[in-house]
């Protein structure tokens, strides 16, 4: 069984809101009273959203786009009804998945994966919708087993109920898990924990993490389970 993190991992993205064109929801936030220009805009939500991610950070309760919204609006002092924070934050996502890309040949390698593993995606994130809707577009999402999202869990990776769900919907036992992911805590540690094989994406050296256990690139994945299949030591 592999399980994979998504977002940098299947997919690739900006990880700096900041630096992203969203002139549809600013022209929202206008709408709703906003008086800033868009650069301002684009700085404002960014900075609301680095402050939701701080207190995810210690409490690993997921936040949603909504949530992001009310954020943006309690930074800016704009008052704004439930609908519109549903608005705002659903803008805002269409705007910023405009930039995710799939990793080339991502999706050709989870089918051939897939005649022999089953697979799974285990992914933090602020939408229920997104990520099993880019892997309906990817073509891939009938090779899934599972999907599990933060935000429909309720807590965020490396939260270790996130990883004992997966395994309970799955029905297997710890070491036949390869967790595969780019984030140190959420993809290499915190499955580690939960009794998982874990493989790290990272381009150099990581403290803590043995250079067997690194990947350059998602597609180093068929390697490992076809020449060198997780050992004991995970």
């Amino acid at each position: 069984m592999i399980l994979f993190d998504f977002f940098g991992t299947l997919v690739t993205y900006e990880p700096d809101r900041s630096r992203l064109p969203y002139p549809a929801t600013h022209e929202v936030a206008r709408s709703l009273g906003y008086r800033g220009d868009h650069d301002r805009f684009a700085v404002e939500w960014h900075a609301a959203s680095t402050a939701l991610e701080v207190a995810t950070a210690e409490s690993m309760v997921e936040y949603s786009m909504t949530d992001a919204a009310v954020a943006f609006a309690g930074h800016c002092d704009l008052t704004i009804g439930p609908d519109d924070a549903v608005r705002l934050g659903a803008s805002y996502l269409d705007e910023w998945r405009a930039h995710v890309r799939p990793v080339e040949g991502a999706a050709a390698m989870l089918h051939r994966l897939a005649g022999s593993c089953r697979l799974g995606v285990l992914s933090n994130t602020h939408d229920p919708h997104m990520v099993p809707s880019m892997l309906d577009a990817m073509g891939v999402a009938d090779t899934m087993s599972l999907v599990v999202l933060s935000v429909d869990h309720g807590l965020r990776k490396p939260h270790q109920s996130i990883y004992a769900r997966c395994l309970h919907e799955l029905a297997v036992r710890p070491d036949e898990v390869l967790f595969v992911g780019d984030s140190l805590d959420a993809d290499y540690d915190g499955p580690r924990r939960a009794g998982m094989h874990a493989r790290l994406i990272a381009s150099g050296p990581v403290a803590g993490v043995p250079d067997a256990h690194r990947l350059q690139s998602v597609l180093d994945v068929e390697s490992v389970v076809t020449g060198d299949r997780p050992r004991a030591d995970r």
